[in-house]
């Protein structure tokens, strides 16, 4: 996708100061949209589209998202189903809790998240696996959605056909989401799923407007750019009736 094809939408970057941010806005950048910094709590209110890339502790990014007065904002954000994109933290901190504390290590009581999904955030067992979970894998998506659409149709950009199941994207992280099949019916929110060396887990979601990847869209070459291709153009659709 090239700037000349880019619809006019201007994407707020909400960075807490983790260290992916400059490879997030190369990759919005690179789609061709316009990219702007959150410094305030009233530019969250005001945002056509927020995307919160997220490294480092769960603890570490609400405790961030509490003193520059961003949490509840951001809750009410949510709460209205505008657009949004996370990524990796930010879409651990989309659920209700985590056992991550300020130093990555399991916490003796839950850190509380933004309460938008069911679930609590819990750490791979690294007695039967190595972790972190370093590199790349694949995904099964469990709900169709227009945010898939290049992912479905194209091979990172070259244009032959292949199937997501086919897409390989890239994750690290020690932490997930597992997919539990009685919470609150996760099939209405649950976009995609992955295994790890045996255990199953959540690579994706998607509540309305909401949208959240485990893995690293912009570190996923042509794949990951697919699927920023994808989400911005639904974001775009949903913004422009108010303009």
């Amino acid at each position: 996708m090239t700037s000349s094809s880019a619809l006019p939408l201007t994407i707020s970057l909400l960075d807490y100061g983790a260290g992916n941010v400059r490879s997030v806005r190369n990759a919005l950048t690179a789609c061709g949209y316009s990219v702007i910094d959150i410094s305030t709590p009233d530019q969250i209110l005001s945002a056509e589209v927020i995307v919160f890339p997220g490294v480092g502790s769960y603890h570490s990014a609400m405790t961030v998202l509490a003193s520059r007065g961003w949490e509840e904002p951001l809750k009410q954000y949510l709460a209205e189903n505008r657009p949004y994109l996370g990524i990796c933290l930010g879409m651990q901190t989309l659920f209700e809790c985590s056992m991550e504390n300020s130093e990555g290590d399991a916490a003796k009581d839950e850190v509380r998240g933004l309460g938008v999904l069911p679930g609590n955030i819990v750490k791979f067992d690294s007695s039967v696996r190595s972790v972190p979970h370093i590199g790349w894998n694949g995904v099964i998506p469990h709900q169709s959605s227009p945010v898939l659409r290049y992912l479905e149709n194209s091979d990172g950009h070259n244009g032959s056909h292949s199937s997501v199941e086919e897409k390989q994207v890239y994750f690290v992280h020690s932490y997930f989401a597992p997919l539990v099949a009685n919470e609150s019916d996760p099939s209405t929110w649950v976009l995609t799923r992955t295994t790890y060396e045996g255990q199953e887990f959540v690579s994706s979601v998607q509540r309305g407007n909401v949208v959240a990847t485990q893995f690293h869209p912009e570190k996923s070459g042509g794949v990951g750019l697919d699927f920023l291709k994808g989400f911005l153009e639904v974001s775009y659709y949903i913004v422009m009736p108010f303009h």
